[in-house]
């Protein structure tokens, strides 16, 4: 990168964004090492050895439904772990996807596009890759959406070499016909009803980048709960003390409501991560089994100093509610999942015994979803509600308590609408 005189603060602004999302700690996203500036005023960024891209790897590779399952699986863990920072990465292609470990490692790279949510209208990524709403004009920015767009181009790549379809751009072809349904042909047939969901002209209507990897990992008969937990969580560093803790850590305690039982063997199980990954406590051990007075169990981690939990663990509640997460204090505290006896369930960051960060609830009597911030166990700040009546309707804006208040988008039967909310009734 050259540093023009006339356009200096627009590269020192890439430059700092480009070094931000570079220090992203994810297993799917290119390791930063350092950056500098050369004696001829060029900007270098040294970040770990990739073997060749993934358009070279594909055009050079012959795959099959199973490994293009999988790679869309790594490529989306990165990107959703971009998103879930609030960043767009906006340049997704290919060439910007770098493989390792002989073919099976893929990581997403080039964070010049990548920009935070709160300045988001402005783009100048490839054509073949460009969503439809980006040359729109509408009046509000684009979301991460633009990203699924992306990565439906790159999906349909996979399955046919090419970027173009019957000779254009999708987006172009899109544009003139909003229904025009995108065609794949032999073994990747399978994977046409996810690429015309992600390839929604509407962004409103795009498959979110969650609900795409749980495509892909339902294509690929894997199991989706695996790949919902943090990656600093999953990053196992072999030692003989964490060996020990990972054998001597086999939860096996159950809610005593078979709803709730029934609710957890359809999500899996919880992956907890190593124990070197939870925050340092020389005086943790695990416990069997504690019942405590107020008719609640737990199985797990436990401070033996000041009798508390402490780690990860798993907790029955009275009513048969169960939570299988990361505690401090007695307190949950980290990333976990709360099954609530009514059958709704919430997976996502915990601080102080609440519900607060970046997180999904599903109602299970009305099948809707809300997908975003918490604050002390309610939405606040920015976040999408879906109402599982119809694909068309949505809520994406801003929550305050619970309650949407502020600027939103609110889309009902394909029509776009964006509004003030101030209705102190509207509680998800």
């Amino acid at each position: 990168m050259t540093r023009v005189p006339n356009n200096y603060s627009n590269e020192m602004v890439r430059i700092l964004r480009e070094i931000n999302t570079f220090r992203l700690s994810h297993p799917n996203i290119t390791q930063f090492k350092e950056s500098y500036f050369t004696y001829e005023d060029e900007f270098a960024i040294v970040t770990e050895l990739a073997e060749s891209n993934l358009q070279a790897f594909r055009e050079n590779t012959e795959l099959n439904n199973a490994q293009i399952a999988g790679i869309m699986i790594q490529i989306l863990k990165g990107t959703i772990h971009l998103h879930n920072q609030n960043i767009m990465h906006r340049d997704l292609s290919p060439d910007n996807i770098l493989v390792f470990e002989n073919g099976q490692k893929f990581k997403i790279c080039d964070f010049g596009m990548a920009q935070l949510l709160s300045s988001s209208n402005s783009y100048v990524g490839k054509p073949f890759f460009k969503a439809p709403e980006i040359d729109s004009g509408e009046e509000f920015s684009y979301s991460t959406q633009v990203d699924i767009w992306s990565l439906g181009v790159i999906l349909y790549y996979m399955c046919t070499k090419k970027y173009q379809y019957q000779g254009k751009t999708i987006a172009k072809i899109k544009q003139q016909d909003f229904s025009k349904y995108i065609l794949l042909e032999g073994e990747q047939k399978v994977f046409e009803p996810l690429l015309n969901k992600m390839l929604q002209h509407n962004p409103a209507l795009r498959i979110d980048a969650f609900q795409v990897l749980l495509e892909l990992c339902q294509l690929n008969n894997e199991q989706f709960n695996k790949h919902l937990e943090i990656e600093e969580q999953k990053q196992i560093h072999h030692s003989p003390s964490n060996d020990e803790a990972k054998s001597a850590f086999a939860l096996t305690i159950q809610s005593t409501d078979a709803f709730v039982n029934e609710i957890i063997n359809k999500l899996g199980d919880f992956n907890y991560g190593a124990i070197d990954k939870v925050h340092p406590n020389p005086n943790r051990i695990f416990m069997p089994l504690i019942k405590y007075d107020d008719g609640t169990i737990y199985q797990g981690e436990y401070d033996t100093i000041t009798k508390q939990r402490d780690g990860r663990g798993r907790y029955i509640l009275s009513d048969g509610g169960v939570y299988d997460g990361f505690w401090k204090n007695d307190q949950r505290d980290g990333y976990g999942r709360l099954i609530i006896f009514d059958g709704d369930y919430y997976i996502g960051e915990q601080k102080d015994g609440n519900k607060n960060g970046y997180g999904k609830y599903y109602h299970y009597i009305s099948g809707n979803i809300y997908e975003g911030q918490w604050v002390n166990g309610n939405s606040e700040g920015l976040g999408l509600y879906k109402w599982r009546d119809g694909d068309s309707d949505y809520y994406y804006g801003q929550w305050v308590n619970g309650k949407r208040q502020g600027v939103g988008v609110f889309t009902y039967s394909n029509v776009y609408s964006k509004e003030w909310w101030a209705d102190i009734n509207k509680e998800i």
